[in-house]
């Protein structure tokens, strides 16, 4: 649903950008990236400021596009560091090659973008790469680029799948469901995973922020007040944060008479949104299949402007930070 690859900055030289073909092509793969992927930004972020210099040899219409990419990955959190080379800077692009195999063996990318000189002159074979000039014709590419909807069987492990990659880089994540509470265990499965798996990428691990969006009437039991369920939210979370290093806050709703309803779910990070019938997944096997659907940008944006106070279609009635 949201998948990870690397390039090697040779792809930007105008010796492999030397027609309109390659030119298009590189487009077309950054373009695409945008839409449901994450680009590896080695050596920290060094890769990128690499990327601007060895670019001034193209012309400048296809400069300027790939900056524009550039900056759309960018805005989208969709570059993404990886460690510091040790030894030094990459000097070659054998070095860039090689640096994108350390991060390869720690989580494998979905593939590796390299040209046919590197792949010549690396002396290598991995299933990872793929040939510059051919990628848009890749099985790698082809099983991926456009793919917005995704089947997940409502278990742990089926969300685990699912989840790993969308939240391995994360920095923040909104959980949306009217019905998620704390009392039933097949939601707090889900919050649990979620606190798991948020900026576990291989290395230093990222501490980030959870947010929890529900409906206060659909809290259990309803005997209990708003603030008392906020309460029980604290005693539940808390190990969660002593355990997983996220900060969470649990944001409760009422919704407005004769105005739009707290119906859709959703997860939403700063890098993605999913939207999807429910919260809730199962510890046992053979539960039903449902669907995710990527959501476009603007529509990752305006989902989350719907739970934030200041713009929000619902009234909130209760809120609690827990750290």
């Amino acid at each position: 649903m949201l998948y990870e690859f690397a390039m090697t900055p040779d792809l930007f030289d105008s010796s492999v950008n030397n027609t309109d073909n390659a030119g298009t092509i590189l487009i077309q793969l950054l373009r695409g990236l945008a839409e449901n992927g994450l680009l590896a930004n080695l050596h920290k972020d060094r890769w990128v400021r690499h990327i601007e210099q060895r670019i001034d040899s193209l012309t400048p219409p296809l400069k300027d596009q790939i900056k524009s990419c550039l900056t759309t990955l960018d805005n989208r959190h969709r570059l993404v560091r990886h460690p510091k080379c040790m030894s030094g800077n990459p000097s070659s692009d054998l070095d860039w090659l090689n640096l994108a195999l350390e991060s390869h063996q720690r989580i494998a990318f979905h593939a590796i973008f390299l040209s046919h000189d590197l792949i010549e002159k690396c002396g290598q074979k991995n299933d990872a790469f793929v040939e510059f000039l051919n990628s848009l014709n890749s099985q790698k590419w082809l099983e991926v680029s456009g793919k917005h909807t995704h089947q997940v069987e409502k278990t742990v492990n089926g969300f685990r799948q699912v989840l790993a990659p969308i939240l391995r880089h994360a920095k923040s994540l909104s959980l949306v469901d009217a019905y998620m509470n704390y009392h039933e265990l097949r939601f707090f499965n889900t919050i649990k995973l979620c606190s798991e798996l948020m900026g576990q990428r291989g290395h230093a691990r990222l501490s980030g922020r959870i947010h929890i969006h529900a409906e206060g009437a659909k809290q259990k039991p309803n005997t209990r007040t708003i603030q008392e369920h906020l309460n029980v939210w604290e005693q539940n979370l808390l190990p969660l944060v002593q355990q997983d290093g996220h900060r969470f806050k649990v944001f409760l709703w009422e919704n407005q008479t004769d105005s739009q309803t707290m119906y859709d779910s959703y997860i939403l990070t700063d890098q993605c949104g999913v939207f999807l019938h429910r919260l809730d997944c199962r510890t046992y096997s053979q539960a039903n299949i449902t669907e995710w659907n990527l959501l476009d940008e603007d529509a990752r944006t305006r989902s989350l402007a719907n739970y934030d106070p200041a713009s929000s279609p619902f009234i909130l009635i209760g809120e609690k930070e827990i750290q």
